[in-house]
């Protein structure tokens, strides 16, 4: 029988992986780099490959280590929003490799995205301890991120593509205001990791309405490809906190 790892390898084993998480973030900004810089068609191939890769492996590290530490459920949560999101983008990119480009936004693939979100804010929820923050501060919050899915309702009207462009705006929000709300600024890598991932999918809709053929915003690729690592990075750094504690 194969003996189970021991603490100590497992240690070793995050350690390492941390590493190529990190590796992961420095590849991140020398793509987001080539692709301002140098748009060239294989840099957004490595950058949608590389999101699909980091999203499935993060998934894969979170559910070790949810395994290895009793299983937590805020672990499971992250780590299936992590694969759920993986998922959603090889639909995505199967999708574009067929030539369906014009279908990918709106439809079923987004409901997968924004659930993603959803699904990472519970897990923040899950993870930390509530924090009070003033109510105003989370609704202006809110209210700021709001305003632009708002307002271009209210320029293109209400249609099946800007409806989700608001859902996809809610749930960065939510995401966000579930964090601030639960003491996530005590865990600055994985709040940065938040951030970044929010940010690309307030982008990403406005993007696919009204910037389709400006090829610099493709640079949200790296963006998630940056903030998938700080989160797991930023997860494993808490475990392995915990562990030691």
């Amino acid at each position: 029988m194969t003996e189970p790892v021991s603490a100590g390898q497992s240690g070793n084993l995050l350690k390492i992986t941390t590493g190529i998480f990190w590796a992961l973030v420095a590849i991140a900004v020398v793509l987001a780099f080539s692709i301002l810089v140098v748009p060239q068609p294989v840099f957004f191939d490595i950058s949608n490959y590389l999101q699909i890769a980091t999203a499935i492996g993060g998934a894969l590290v979170l559910l070790f280590i949810y395994y290895r530490i009793g299983k937590p459920e805020h672990i499971l949560y992250a780590s299936g929003a992590l694969g759920l999101w993986g998922l959603a983008n090889i639909a995505w990119y199967v999708n574009v490799l067929l030539g369906r480009r014009a279908e990918v936004f709106p439809g079923l693939i987004d409901m997968g995205m924004i659930a993603s979100l959803l699904i990472l804010g519970i897990a923040f929820q899950h993870a930390f301890p509530r924090k009070q923050v003033m109510p105003h501060i989370l609704l202006g919050v809110l209210a700021l991120i709001l305003i632009t899915p708002v307002a271009i309702i209210i320029m293109a009207g209400m249609n099946s593509a800007t409806l989700v462009t608001l859902l996809y705006f809610f749930a960065c929000a939510s995401l966000l205001v579930t964090g601030l709300n639960h003491s996530i600024r005590d865990y600055p890598i994985i709040f940065a990791g938040a951030i970044l991932f929010a940010l690309c999918f307030m982008i990403y809709p406005v993007r696919e309405l009204f910037f389709l053929s400006y090829t610099p915003l493709s640079v949200i690729g790296t963006l998630v490809i940056a903030g998938f690592s700080l989160i797991v990075i930023g997860f494993i750094g808490a475990w392995e906190k915990s562990a030691a504690a």
